[in-house]
């Protein structure tokens, strides 16, 4: 009987234990880092998954808030996680893709991250209020040409203003930009006429008669939720400014470990996808899972996007 070499042997037993690693994965809870507060659409759509992906995988996902930064502050904790599977971050495109580009000392960037898959998503709407002259969104575009118009989002170089950015230069109008702190405050101030028009994710139950009133939406297709609200697409300006809410790991993460999660959410919404579209109706979000590939796809799409934009607007860090 011949010998086996060290090597050979070595090389074996290494490759048992990561079949054995695979196979015995997770074998503790999950830890899902949110980088926001309680309550929020992130917090929403998480929820509405975790408890039924934890039987298939058949260890408790716990859902982690660290808010701050707007989001930052989550992301750079899970950029710096150690990459074992256990840690992921319900990232979205503002922390991993903005904040990289025009915060320094972030910590991090959007390669320190490896994409797991997508949950949900939520368009950016643009809205008047209800008793606007603009009852069109190219009412509202060709007034902006001849009328210095301004409009509320909910911060600097947030999605919403890049967005209505871009929409400027394709429409060929400038508008005077009023940041407020939240989009339920920039979505009030359009509905006390402090300001023309606010850009903001979803209405937040402020659309409707008496109050706000959807012009368009930044989205590829209309939404259930508003059958009679066009996207900008169709009005010819090729403006995205869709946010998607997914799961992202540590860079280096085992490729098997993440393809676990992707295909336990997959099944879930499979399963328990009418029950979850519903709740996420509530917060405006549309349920929308992607593989890996197909998430890494989107925001590098985006990402090119941003930093196309935000470069100018003079606002590219350096």
């Amino acid at each position: 009987m011949k010998k086996i070499s060290c090597a050979i042997l070595f090389a074996m037993l290494l490759s048992g234990a990561a079949v054995a690693s695979a196979a015995d994965y997770p074998d503790r809870p999950i830890d899902l880092v949110i980088p926001y507060a309680p309550g929020g659409g992130a917090d929403i759509a998480t929820t509405a998954f975790k408890d039924k992906v934890a039987k298939i995988v058949g260890q408790p996902l716990i859902s982690n808030f660290k808010p701050g930064a707007g989001g930052a502050t989550g992301s750079a904790f899970v950029a710096q996680a150690k990459a074992d599977g256990y840690t992921f971050l319900v990232g979205s495109n503002s922390p991993l893709i903005i904040a990289p580009l025009t915060k320094k000392g972030t910590g991090y960037t959007l390669a320190d991250f490896t994409p797991v898959c997508n949950i949900s998503a939520v368009p950016l709407v643009w809205c008047v209020k209800e008793d606007s002259p603009y009852k069109t969104m190219p009412e509202f575009i060709q007034a902006a040409k001849t009328k210095k118009m301004k409009y509320s989002t909910y911060g600097v170089l947030t999605a919403a203003h890049i967005c209505m950015e871009a929409l400027g230069r394709a429409a060929k109008f400038q508008a005077v930009h009023i940041p407020y702190s939240g989009a339920s405050t920039a979505m009030s101030a359009a509905l006390g006429g402090h300001v023309d028009i606010a850009i903001a994710s979803g209405s937040a139950g402020m659309a409707g008669p008496g109050k706000l009133r959807i012009l368009a939406i930044a989205e590829d297709k209309r939404l259930a939720a508003y059958p009679d609200v066009p996207t900008l697409k169709e009005l010819g300006y090729p403006v995205y400014g869709l946010t998607y809410f997914g799961l992202w790991a540590p860079k280096g993460t085992p490729r098997e470990r993440i393809q676990k999660v992707y295909e336990a959410h997959r099944k879930v919404a499979e399963v328990n996808g009418a029950e979850i579209a519903e709740i996420l109706k509530n917060v405006e979000h549309t349920m929308l899972v992607l593989s890996p590939e197909e998430l890494g796809k989107t925001y590098q799409a985006d990402f090119e996007f941003q930093k196309k934009m935000i470069g100018e607007m003079g606002a590219l860090i350096k």
